[in-house]
């Protein structure tokens, strides 16, 4: 499979970087060290509409095309991005094992590829065995990502899913809002031995006169050893409107409670692109970080995501 495959007939697209201040791009008393430390990008989805299909992008039509690991290096090619983990792109009920099965092959001739985590329904059982035995059959599925319901904790169904899941060391991405967190953390007492990845922060309501609840989720989450938090999705939280100032406080929080161990980097390509540009985000996020040293930096540009999705 060429690097192409996943944009037949496309019309590339690449990324247009957004006018952000100077400020941003000035790195005072050699700080411009942070562009050189490479990142390892956790969160990256690759759109194949001639082959799968995505009914959720209908609502996004910005980004309702195709996008290939080409145009994700166009859109990269300034932020020192080395290894990568795909992330299941929200393809169509009952397509997670074709798409891990694309991405596998495809990292044949692309190397930065070093891991994938998969979609599958975890409350289909008995289903959900057969399936994820199939995933574990491709050597690059280090973890899933799938629905969780209001009533994780309690669901039969769920937990059953859960257990296979766990049996076969798998990860598990967290896709929720703040309002989960409470089961998530319930979750994840459950399952003390399965490494939890909080994606994009748990989404905090941003535009809420208070957040409250997204902070002590954040809290009560990270007390648990087994979960991590992703630094990722927060730009597109605020829109085209958001700020280095307004983004700040959120990841300084999770940094707070997670500490430098337990957070890796994300860029969450191509979503990014409803807010701004990956140039964008991925300067951002060094210009808030870069009070650390180089070896808290180091930890979560790369070496927690190395060990935690063991790449």
């Amino acid at each position: 499979m060429n690097r192409r495959t996943f944009s037949h007939n496309l019309l590339s697209v690449s990324a247009v970087a957004l006018s952000i201040p100077d400020t941003l791009w000035s790195y005072e008393n050699g700080e411009d060290r942070l562009g050189k430390i490479p990142k390892t990008d956790t969160h990256v989805h690759l759109f194949d509409l001639n082959n799968l299909s995505y009914g959720w992008l209908k609502n996004s039509p910005k980004i309702n095309r195709n996008f290939d690991l080409q145009d994700y290096e166009e859109a990269t090619k300034s932020s020192n991005i080395g290894k990568i983990v795909f992330m299941e792109s929200g393809a169509d009920a009952g397509l997670g094992l074709k798409e891990a099965t694309l991405v596998s092959r495809l990292a044949l001739s692309e190397s930065n590829i070093k891991g994938i985590v998969a979609k599958a329904d975890l409350t289909q059982e008995p289903g959900t065995e057969k399936v994820l035995e199939q995933l574990c059959e491709l050597p690059l599925v280090k973890g899933i990502r799938a629905g969780f319901p209001k009533d994780a904790a309690t669901s039969s169904d769920f937990l059953a899913g859960f257990k296979a899941l766990a049996h076969r060391k798998l990860s598990f991405d967290l896709l929720i809002s703040p309002p989960l967190m409470a089961e998530a953390v319930r979750v994840a007492k459950k399952f003390p031995d399965t490494i939890f990845m909080l994606d994009h922060l748990g989404n905090p309501n941003v535009g809420d006169a208070g957040t409250t609840q997204w902070r002590n989720g954040i809290e009560k989450l990270a007390e648990l050893p087994n979960v991590n938090c992703k630094i990722s999705g927060i730009i597109t939280r605020f829109g085209k409107d958001w700020s280095v100032e307004k983004i700040k406080p959120y990841i300084l929080h999770v940094i707070e409670k997670f500490g430098m161990d337990r957070l890796v980097f994300a860029g969450d390509w191509p979503v990014v692109l409803l807010a701004g540009s990956y140039e964008s985000w991925s300067r951002a996020f060094e210009k808030i970080t870069r009070q650390f040293s180089d070896e808290e930096l180091h930890k979560i540009y790369h070496k927690n995501a190395d060990r935690i999705y063991r790449l």
